[in-house]
């Protein structure tokens, strides 16, 4: 009889002793899944950042918007022909026809005396034409529609430019090639493919990409 209230109460004990360790696990679970909790959004909240900083920097490596803007000629599309006279530059009295110019690349700059970066702009058009330009590597024309035509010779002068300033008279070669911002320069191809398009005043860099584009290297 003592050795049955004996088994008894050493059962009981460990019996209670089972609950205090049931409870102690319990407790530690409920402590320990917050943290895991917390990592698990701290983790997201990286991964997120991490996401956004990546799209990001692919922004910033992507094509300038001005390479190719939404209102000008796709790169890829035919050149639309044009005929306009020449009015300042090389060439007065003469006009130009795009089409006649087939078989060695055109850049067409369009521009404004009123434009303060056309300004910057024409003489560094003119030293790159004097370097790199002319019979048998690249033409390079000026449109003009904005200013008075009388100003585009005393313009040429003042800027002792070798290439050709055509008036565009009512804008309709502007409406026809998408320019509204200006400077805009197309680079056209032997075959009168537009292969680069830039809304912007011309860097270096983009000139040798735009020239490049039409298979001359600077």
């Amino acid at each position: 009889m003592t050795q049955d209230v004996s088994n008894e109460k050493q059962e009981q004990q460990e019996a209670r002793i089972q609950q205090q360790e049931d409870k102690a696990e319990l407790v530690a679970n409920f402590n320990h899944r917050p943290r895991n909790r917390r990592r698990v959004v701290t983790f997201v909240v990286l991964g997120c950042i991490a996401l956004l900083v990546s799209i990001f920097v692919w922004l910033l490596l992507l094509p300038s918007p001005s390479q190719v803007a939404g209102g000008t000629l796709p790169v890829g599309a035919v050149a639309p022909n044009f005929t306009l006279p020449v009015y300042g530059g090389v060439g007065v009295g003469s006009a130009v026809e795009l089409h006649a110019l087939r078989g060695h690349p055109v850049v067409i700059n369009f521009w404004s005396e009123s434009c303060p970066p056309c300004l910057t702009e024409v003489p560094y058009l003119q030293q790159v034409y004097v370097q790199h330009g002319g019979p048998g590597k690249f033409t390079l024309l000026g449109v003009d529609q904005a200013d008075p035509k009388e100003d585009i010779a005393p313009f040429g002068a003042r800027y002792r430019l070798t290439y050709a300033l055509l008036f565009d008279k009512g804008g309709a070669v502007n409406a026809t090639y998408g320019v509204v911002p200006i400077p805009t320069t197309y680079f056209i191809d032997s075959q009168g493919i537009v292969r680069a398009v830039f809304v912007a005043q011309l860097t270096p860099q983009t000139m040798r990409q735009g020239l490049a584009a039409v298979g001359i290297t600077i």
